[in-house]
């Protein structure tokens, strides 16, 4: 373990000039930042840049932050956060080294985390993603959840200049008026409640108006080509780190991609007029209405006001029981059961994203933030519900067949690396049947050793996969006794015998396995035969089941 005093103490000692005092008073921060500034110079032209930085990193405890099952993974946080940190510009180096400094030493990990990665988008995605992680330790799991839904970077005065400048380009006949406060703020945008008055007479519309923070808008470029670089900086070490084939340049550009929808207003703007339309009467959902006034670079939606999904202590036990069946149905078995060409979900159902009201007993979930919109074709909600049902029957082939379709045979490329896929198929099985891992995490076990291997899936099939990581945590909060892995065995027998029952997809994944086994008779004749006694097993499976959830 990491000894965060004695790392605190060493990076004071090491920037006493920073701390000296002026005419006999503690020094402004701007004067700080100053010598901070000149102190990074001398460390930069010195060569000892990054060990600096990596002293400031490790204060934060970030080593010690990822449970056992990421071990792995342990060194390569530290390093690509020593990597990102290091190319910032000396000026913003120095704001987070001074803001280290300033930190009480009984400052926790959470608190020194925060102040690291503040204004830095990119690596608040990372805290989010860490804190949705199962094994974490409690207390240090709930900084990081207080840094994810309480973030405060920005004050009215800061956003009001740009609100300003949106609002008279509409012109003298649209009136918004802004309340002078924030309502929410997350990475990349901040939230301000607002009116909008339309005719004389008429009540004003409650709304809010969503925009990027200045300083983020500022800094995305660099930030997005530093993500970049990380890139290949991680690509090219992870040897080192014993990872094997794990593809960070795949897995990164989906980050990357989310990142800039996220600036991309406009792109969440049309996101929300198609969440709206795809849920339609549902009396279930709210999603907010995008108002005509909204402009390229401000989102004008109305307010949905509601209470936050995991706030849940004032509930009744038959409450909370109705709300989290609510929340999984619409968010895990939906997007898997719509029978249209496409089906949509939730990309990032946070519980900072998601809030509730009920309405004559009956819970409606409240979505908010639509930047990250996931779409399923037939065929891939088809494949989480076979994977999902080849792990329950230990059913190895139909893992192998099912992954090997989706990803076009990336899974059967070589024999080398079919034996190392049915090898990791294996171990997911056997630590279901033992309950090592529950079902959930099985299938996030599935996804993460392909990735290991170089195997990438569609970003909307993992966005799904990732989905599900984050739901786990979410519905464990609003009902501990609830068994999302029962459900998850209830949704994707209901799904794939739905299905079934059509014979539109199962049609439509031998039409796929023609195309891509057409010139081995053997394979086609053994898919037909591991369908074949699936289907058996599936029977049996199913009159096991309870029948009403």
């Amino acid at each position: 373990m990491y000894n965060q005093t004695e790392s605190g103490s060493a990076l004071i000692g090491g920037f006493t000039e920073v701390l000296r005092p002026v005419d006999g008073c503690k020094p402004t921060v701007a004067v700080m930042r100053k010598r901070a500034v000149g102190l990074l110079k001398t460390a930069k032209s010195g060569g000892t840049l990054e060990d600096t930085v990596r002293q400031v990193v490790l204060i934060t405890g970030l080593e010690d932050l990822l449970p056992d099952s990421y071990s792995l993974f342990r060194s390569v946080v530290v390093e690509g956060m020593v990597f990102m940190i290091s190319a910032l510009p000396l000026t913003r180096l120095a704001e987070k080294v001074v803001d280290q400094i300033r930190l009480n030493h009984t400052a926790t990990l959470g608190q020194r985390l925060y102040a690291l990665i503040k204004d830095m988008p990119s690596l608040q995605k990372l805290g989010q993603i860490i804190c949705r992680s199962p094994g974490l330790d409690p207390q240090f799991k709930k900084a990081l959840i207080d840094l994810e839904d309480n973030i405060k970077t920005v004050t009215y005065n800061q956003m009001r200049p740009l609100l300003m400048r949106e609002i008279r380009s509409l012109g003298p006949e649209h009136s918004i008026i802004p309340e002078k406060r924030i309502l929410a703020e997350a990475s990349v945008c901040a939230v301000v409640p607002a009116e909008v008055r339309k005719a004389k007479g008429k009540t004003p519309l409650k709304a809010v108006l969503k925009a990027v923070k200045p300083v983020v808008r500022k800094n995305m470029g660099a930030e997005l080509a530093m993500l970049d670089r990380v890139m290949e900086f991680l690509d090219t070490r992870q040897g080192g780190w014993g990872l094997g084939d794990f593809n960070f340049t795949g897995t990164l550009q989906q980050v990357r991609k989310l990142l800039e929808n996220e600036v991309n207003l406009a792109s969440e703007q049309r996101n929300l007029d198609v969440v709206r339309a795809y849920y339609g009467s549902d009396a279930t959902v709210a999603v907010p209405e995008r108002l005509a006034v909204s402009t390229p670079r401000m989102t004008v939606m109305t307010r949905i006001d509601g209470t936050k999904i995991t706030d849940v202590n004032h509930l009744t036990e038959k409450e909370r029981r109705r709300l989290v069946s609510s929340l999984a149905k619409i968010c895990i078995l939906r997007p898997i059961q719509d029978m249209r060409e496409e089906s949509i979900f939730h990309g990032d159902p946070h519980a900072g994203n998601i809030s509730y009201t009920f309405q004559r007993a009956q819970p409606k979930i409240i979505f908010y933030d639509w930047g990250m919109l996931g779409r399923l074709k037939r065929l891939e909600r088809f494949t989480m519900a076979l994977l999902t049902l080849g792990l329950i029957m230990g059913n190895r082939k139909l893992i192998f067949y099912t992954a090997d379709i989706i990803t076009r045979r990336q899974t059967s490329i070589s024999k080398v690396m079919s034996d190392n896929i049915m090898g990791i198929i294996d171990e997911a099985i056997a630590g279901q049947k033992s309950q090592v891992r529950g079902l959930l995490s099985s299938i996030e076990f599935l996804f993460e050793r392909f990735t290991y291997l170089g195997v990438v899936f569609s970003a909307d099939l993992l966005m799904y996969e990732k989905a599900l990581v984050t739901l786990k945590g979410v519905l464990a909060d609003v009902d501990p006794t609830f068994n999302r892995d029962d459900y998850m065995i209830w949704a994707a027998m209901t799904t794939f015998l739905d299905d079934v029952v059509r014979l539109r997809l199962l049609k439509l994944l031998m039409k796929d396995a023609w195309f891509l086994y057409r010139h081995s008779l053997s394979v086609m004749f053994d898919i037909q035969k591991v369908i074949g006694w699936f289907l058996l097993d599936v029977g049996r499976l199913w009159r096991k089941l309870p029948k009403q959830r």
